[in-house]
């Protein structure tokens, strides 16, 4: 029992270790004010991107009942996110015929922080959608079959109404 509290102390220093790894390197605001400025946000593809990402949020929020739009939706939100590696690859080949500069780094920061990251957080709302109108369906199919069973009970209890609810015995011949 003695190799528990050893493996509990050695993974509570390496947290401790990369804690301290992490307060000396750059602050995420820093980092995230860096990608900010470093990024030309007027160019029209980044602000079509925006506009895009943006009406995907307003879709999925305005179209809560609709689930074949959102399931279309769905559809295309995640097609964009599962090709995301190809699509980074294609802009960082031909960046020049519609871009300033090359946003499109080989891990694909730029793209999984201006679309897929967005793109996955609407599809995360999509799917809270789904749960949300299951389990209100689901709801809603047990309050009927809980009435047609009250109603079968009913028509069987009228039925039995006339019959003796004492068993007779059998008169034997």
């Amino acid at each position: 029992m003695d190799i528990f509290p050893d493996t509990f102390q050695a993974v509570a220093s390496e947290i401790k270790r990369k804690w301290k790894e992490f307060e000396e390197d750059e602050s995420f605001y820093t980092m995230f004010m860096g990608f900010i400025h470093a990024v030309d946000w007027k160019e029209p593809w980044i602000i079509l991107t925006l506009v895009l990402v943006a009406s995907c949020f307003m879709i999925a929020i305005t179209t809560r009942k609709r689930t074949d739009i959102q399931g279309l939706l769905f559809t295309i939100c995640m097609a964009i996110v599962f090709m995301g590696e190809r699509l980074n690859a294609l802009g960082h080949r031909h960046w020049e015929k519609f871009s300033t500069q090359d946003y499109f780094d080989p891990r694909g920061v730029f793209f999984s922080a201006v679309l897929a990251g967005p793109l996955l957080l609407v599809l995360l709302i999509l799917l809270i959608n789904y749960l949300i109108t299951c389990s209100s369906l689901l709801v809603e199919m047990k309050r009927k079959q809980l009435i047609l069973e009250a109603r079968r009970r009913a028509k069987e209890d009228k039925a039995n109404e006339g019959e003796s609810p004492v068993l007779e015995p059998k008169k034997e011949k």
